[in-house]
């Protein structure tokens, strides 16, 4: 597909400078589904990457450049999510799904006008009877606005494995940045980003400040958002102008110490760790104290957030719904206390009252869109105050 070469350099021109030190744009929380803060600074490192041309289109190969949320660079594929030496270690549930390319994005400043998007999807499967093929399998488009948003543009609409479609239609001339989500239920086998041949293109390196890393369930992979740049860690990421980690791993969460090893090897800027949907009182009692333990003997200073399991949208006519949630809680909140009681220190807890409501779930159990947003409000009250400190 053409010889790419890469040459790393500074733009010039844009605002604000680099740098690893965490950037909190305001101590404050964020109220309730607020517009997201004016990040405090574009990247300021970014490639030159040689095109492929065809006709009017030139392609542009995300792998030149990176993608952002990774944890590992060590992968069988280019956008899996664990490394390959995962595979036989965590449980074959678990690693087909860490093959999904959820929380992954990337960033390219451009002046085309238009934009199309070239890949093959490793599933045939493009949808789910709750999930549409844009969150499922598509690629969700953002543009930075004058006021430093970023503000969603465009995605595709994929109705195959094979997806070669313009997203959105012409925009107005200018130079900016763009970020790309990827999908959440699936995964591009290889990814390019196609922009008038002639236009400017720089992909923006992958930022190395310390991420927040995010362990949890379908909800957590991004079930079930009808974009990619709805799911919480994309959601989290835009708010406090950070790289997220998603290592939402769809039924299959369920605090296994080998989880918890691999993130140990993560240098985050906190935990969370929201695993009770995929759980059972019993799996909750005997595993979350020694899945925590493993996360504070290796970070020692990283702050830990346990979240609660969210409430069933029929709990309140389904007592087996009700129980399941409550008995759910109380043995998170037990393992908390323990923790706490034994000196386990930097430790935070966000209760199922803050989580949505059954109007904001599709099908009782996955958070619409709106639901996201509520995910991300009560996540941003609990995690601002931590990484503030963090960066202090």
């Amino acid at each position: 597909m053409g010889n790419h070469m890469v040459n790393r350099r500074h733009l010039f021109g844009l605002a604000g400078a680099g740098g690893a030190a965490l950037a909190i744009p305001a101590l404050s929380p964020t109220p309730a589904h607020a517009a997201p803060r004016r990040p405090a600074a574009w990247p300021t490192e970014f490639v030159e990457v040689t095109p492929t041309i065809e006709g009017d289109i030139a392609w542009y190969d995300v792998s030149r450049w990176g993608v952002e949320g990774k944890g590992w660079s060590d992968t069988a594929a280019y956008y899996d999510r664990l490394p390959a030496r995962a595979e036989g270690v965590v449980t074959p549930e678990v690693w087909v799904r860490s093959r999904n390319s959820s929380g992954l994005l990337t960033r390219f400043v451009t002046d085309s006008t238009i934009f199309r998007a070239r890949y093959r999807l490793s599933l045939a499967t493009v949808a789910m009877y709750h999930m549409p093929a844009i969150g499922h399998s598509g690629v969700d488009l953002y543009a930075r606005t004058p006021a430093g948003h970023d503000a969603w543009l465009a995605n595709t609409h994929p109705a195959s494995q094979n997806v070669n479609e313009q997203m959105g239609i012409a925009v107005d001339p200018g130079e900016r940045l763009y970020t790309a989500y990827l999908p959440l239920y699936n995964s591009p086998q290889r990814l390019e980003i196609g922009v008038q041949a002639g236009a400017k293109f720089l992909g923006a390196v992958p930022r190395t400040t310390p991420p927040v890393v995010c362990y949890g369930s379908s909800i957590m992979q991004g079930g079930v958002a009808s974009r990619p740049g709805m799911s919480i860690t994309a959601l989290l990421g835009r708010r406090f102008d950070l790289p997220t980690v998603n290592l939402g791993f769809s039924g299959n969460a369920r605090m296994e110490p080998e989880i918890a090893q691999l993130l140990t090897e993560l240098d985050a800027s906190v935990y969370v760790v929201d695993s009770s949907p995929n759980m059972n009182p019993q799996q909750i009692t005997e595993r979350a104290e020694p899945f925590v333990r493993i996360l504070r003997a290796a970070r020692p200073d990283t702050p830990i957030l346990m979240v609660e399991d969210r409430r069933y949208g029929d709990g309140q006519f389904v007592e087996f719904r009700r129980t399941r949630n409550a008995q759910n809680a109380a043995a998170l909140r037990t393992a908390y206390d323990n923790l706490r009681r034994s000196g386990v220190g930097g430790l935070s807890y966000l209760s199922a009252d803050q989580l949505p409501g059954p109007e904001e779930l599709v099908d009782g159990s996955h958070p619409s869109d709106l639901g996201m947003m509520t995910y991300a409000d009560a996540y941003d009250r609990a995690l601002r105050p931590l990484l503030t400190r963090r960066a202090r």
